[in-house]
């Protein structure tokens, strides 16, 4: 099968723009009910029996169910504790697969805008459909008289335990607390890839964000692509993230290695071979988006030659409606 690049942002913006049913899904509620933190799948709330946490409400005839923190947690370390205490009693009695691929490694959630609300596993933070942050940098060679622009591209461990094998972007790393956004970027460049940070200084361009409303069971949920991911078809989540975009000029004899075991090995490929990639689907479904972004903003995927162009460019930076970084 080939895909064109709307297929390709079709499989990351998967959430339908359109009012889903009543039922499809629970709203996942602060405390004081005056905000949507995330959505939440019926099959997972109904496992979210915790009363000194969570008040679950089934949906009506006109109506949402509702998972709502209760009012008791009135302060972010309250919230964060109890919802902790939540995922080990969940991971431990290995309610939900997703779990068992534990990170310790915690997520920040924000209510209002820019205000820490509480901190959560990462991996419990798809089962609340919370809004999650994350670099993703593009590290290139630039065009010069006798050679074409060229990508570094990295594939992914074959022994992670999500997308295993498949291509990615030349470094990309979720923002754990209390790591900023920059800060982030660096750290993630030297683990992934041995680029020092005093080079990264100097060669990292900041390249805007993109944001997408992912719904993991909407694709890949056959055999050719059963090991993609650890989340199953009855636990499956809401995704919204947010991805903050940088370029990275790695020209001349500048290569990246795998350092910390995520990367199986590093390719240099020329922008064709990139486009047939993603045809062929190789890439995990957000490197490909940000790797179509990176085409956009390059000058290589324009009006004149992508039919879809305007819906793929807006499709790139999809207003998420949550309180946000």
């Amino acid at each position: 099968m080939s895909y064109s690049n709307l297929d390709l942002i079709n499989q990351v913006d998967s959430v339908p723009y359109t009012p889903q049913p009543v039922d499809a899904y629970y709203e996942f509620r602060s405390h004081d009910s005056k905000a949507v933190l995330g959505y939440i799948l019926p099959e997972v709330a109904k496992k979210l029996n915790y009363p000194d946490t969570f008040t679950v409400t089934g949906p009506t005839a006109n109506q949402r169910g509702a998972v709502t923190i209760n009012s008791s947690l009135d302060s972010a370390e309250k919230r964060s504790e109890a919802i902790a205490k939540v995922l080990e009693d969940l991971k431990e009695n290995k309610t939900f697969q997703v779990l068992q691929g534990w990170r310790n490694e915690l997520y920040t959630v924000y209510n209002p805008t820019h205000v820490p609300y509480f901190l959560i596993e990462r991996a419990g933070s798809g089962l609340f459909g919370i809004v999650t942050y994350g670099v993703h940098l593009v590290g290139y060679q630039p065009a010069t008289e006798t050679s074409p622009l060229k990508i570094w591209v990295p594939r992914r461990s074959y022994t992670k335990a999500t997308y295993p094998g498949m291509l990615d972007n030349t470094i990309a790393g979720g923002i754990g607390y209390p790591c900023g956004v920059h800060e982030t970027a660096i750290k993630e460049a030297y683990e992934e890839a041995g680029l020092d940070e005093e080079f990264m200084e100097k060669n990292l361009r900041p390249a805007g964000v993109v944001t997408y409303f992912h719904q993991v069971n909407n694709h890949f949920f056959d055999s050719e692509a059963s090991s993609r991911s650890t989340t199953t078809k009855d636990e499956a989540t809401y995704q919204p993230e947010v991805e903050f975009i940088y370029d990275v000029i790695m020209a001349g004899d500048v290569k990246p290695r795998p350092v910390d075991g995520e990367v199986a090995e590093f390719y240099l490929m020329d922008v064709e071979t990139v486009k047939q990639e993603l045809a062929k689907g190789s890439f995990k479904y957000n490197c490909a988006l940000v790797m179509i972004d990176f085409f956009i903003r390059h000058g290589i995927l324009t009006y004149e030659n992508e039919p879809d162009f305007v819906n793929i460019a807006q499709r790139c930076h999809r207003v998420l409606e949550f309180p946000m970084k």
